[in-house]
């Protein structure tokens, strides 16, 4: 008996199944143990408070849920409609989180390149890169012709 090929391409089997699942946990780590290392990276122009705590905490469950959704939710099917639903679900959030980047840094620095400092290089490609990916993959892109649903 053989085994069909996976009808997810490996570029988002890569980066839905290790890596954003990584940068996810690793996010919500420091969300939760060091909310004043990201508040400085994430959103410079915001003084650090401990009474901010509690949406730190809020932050770390959805990027755990963000997590699981595409380490674990996502590898145990080959459907590639629930895949695209997942993925456009962290769309939103990705949606939501960048727009926070834009608020915290006001346009003028957003989306002038030049004006970014180190954080904000690493914050934008560690956002934006994986936001491009997951929304070709939303979009159906590397599907081929077919991008009917295809169960294990």
């Amino acid at each position: 008996m053989s085994v069909s090929p996976h009808p997810v391409p490996l570029i988002y089997r890569i980066t839905f199944n290790w890596v954003e699942p990584l940068f996810a946990t690793a996010g919500a780590l420091q969300a939760y143990m060091f909310p004043r290392d990201l508040q400085e990276i994430t959103m410079p122009s915001i003084k650090y408070s401990p009474v901010l705590q509690p949406l730190f905490t809020q932050c770390t469950g959805s990027w755990l849920l963000l997590a699981f959704n595409d380490a674990v939710t996502l590898r145990a099917t080959r459907d590639i409609i629930i895949w695209r639903l997942i993925l456009a679900g962290g769309l939103l959030s990705d949606f939501f989180y960048t727009l926070s980047l834009l608020e915290d840094r006001g346009p003028a620095r957003f989306w002038n390149p030049m004006a970014w400092d180190m954080n904000d290089w690493i914050t934008m490609i560690m956002t934006l890169v994986p936001m491009a990916i997951k929304l070709a993959c939303v979009a159906g892109v590397g599907f081929g012709k077919s991008r009917k649903s295809k169960t294990q």
